[in-house]
């Protein structure tokens, strides 16, 4: 919370310093454009007060996009991507102006004070550079579009003042139909930068899902969690700089505190390593077992022994028409915490061993994870299974008669 508040100051600053920018720019090429007589500075003041008043709505939306209200409790993140629908706007309009002035201004460019005029201009240009370049930057840190949409309207202010640079130093040496086909490429590329501003904005009005490379990255993460079985969906959306998730997980059979706890420490991890991530829903349902799973803690020859002493884990899958598949062994140290945490990420429903383990915190963790601890005397592992599967067998036709 203290990082997204730092975050929302910086953003307000960027806003703030890009209207202060902008202000000063349409004043001073407006005060010129009445001295020198120039009608591309005065084109240039009108193309300064557009992104002035863009300025003011990036300033507002990001003010707004950061309130949460009882009307709005999932914030109004997406101002921010309003605004920048409205400065694409802003940039098509700008390439238009440039295009007319470039071929369709009936007016005679007589410029008294040219060299004025250059000087004013070369300001402009490298105030617009220099600010557009660090705004693009800060927009990239911060994750915020409107920002974007800011930075790459200064940036084409800068490249629309390069136009009329070329056509005041045209002028100056007497070509003054220079800057017309300059103009054309200059306008087809605000015109695209526009484009793209807008097509952003629009797919995150409309709930586009997340990039591929960070939905990847966060199944990464919740896979390696031993407890996740599968991912049944991942569903993510934008709304201004922030991301939304929805996850939906089949996890092996835990207790309910312990399967809180997973679901818990997923969504840290996710959040640590996911930038700007709002919320995420997870929902998890356990998997549907119609069998046993075994663990038998035994030794090199694969003899039963206890969870002090055992030097491996072998499961043991006993479907529900008793059925047995038997998996790799294991291996563990001989230490109890070591081998009870195993135990309880691995899914399994009974773990057999010569006795309870002496610990209370793994006896304890073992309960909650749902693990039955079956103590025996044998010492070879498959009496011990049949003896269990024996056991499951009476259990379930006890079951059949009593439902009947």
């Amino acid at each position: 919370m203290i990082e997204q508040a730092k975050n929302q100051k910086l953003k307000e600053r960027w806003a703030l310093g890009s209207l202060l920018l902008n202000l000063t720019l349409s004043v001073l090429k407006f005060i010129f454009a009445l001295i020198t007589g120039s009608l591309a500075l005065m084109a240039e003041a009108i193309h300064s007060f557009s992104d002035l008043i863009a300025s003011i709505i990036s300033l507002i939306s990001v003010k707004l996009a950061a309130k949460k209200t009882k009307e709005f409790p999932y914030g109004l993140y997406k101002v921010e991507n309003v605004a920048a629908i409205l400065i694409a706007i802003f940039l098509f309009f700008a390439a238009y102006e440039i295009i007319r002035e470039a071929f369709f201004s009936e007016a005679e460019r007589v410029i008294k004070h040219t060299e004025v005029a250059i000087a004013v201009m070369f300001f402009a240009m490298v105030a617009t550079f220099i600010y557009s370049r660090l705004e693009l930057k800060a927009a990239k840190k911060l994750h915020s579009p409107a920002l974007m949409a800011d930075a790459q309207h200064i940036w084409a202010d800068f490249l629309s003042s390069v136009i009329v640079i070329g056509g005041l130093v045209g002028t100056y040496f007497g070509y003054t139909d220079l800057d017309k086909y300059a103009a054309v490429i200059v306008a087809l590329f605000i015109f695209h930068s526009g484009w793209d501003i807008f097509m952003r904005g629009l797919k995150v009005l409309l709930d586009v899902s997340l990039e591929k490379e960070e939905i990847e990255e966060i199944k990464k993460i919740i896979y390696r969690h031993p407890a996740v079985v599968d991912i049944k969906h991942i569903r993510g959306r934008v709304a201004g700089s922030f991301k939304f998730l929805d996850i939906e997980l089949l996890l092996h059979n835990y207790g309910l505190r312990e399967t809180h706890r997973i679901v818990d420490e997923i969504e840290r991890e996710i959040k640590e390593q996911i930038p700007n991530i709002d919320s995420i829903f997870i929902h998890y349902e356990p998997v549907r077992q119609e069998g046993l799973r075994i663990a038998f803690l035994t030794c090199e020859n694969k003899k039963i022994k206890d969870f002090s002493s055992a030097r491996s884990i072998l499961v043991i899958d006993v479907s529900k028409d008793y059925e047995i598949h038997e998996g790799q062994p294991i291996p563990v140290e001989p230490d109890e915490k070591e081998t009870g945490n195993i135990i309880t990420k691995i899914g399994v429903d009974i773990v057999v061993a010569k006795h309870h383990p002496m610990n209370f915190d793994v006896r304890w963790n073992l309960a909650r994870a749902g693990v039955m601890v079956w103590e025996t005397e044998k010492e070879d592992y498959r009496e011990a299974l049949q003896e269990i599967i024996n056991s499951w067998k009476a259990f379930n036709k006890e079951k059949e008669v009593k439902r009947w």
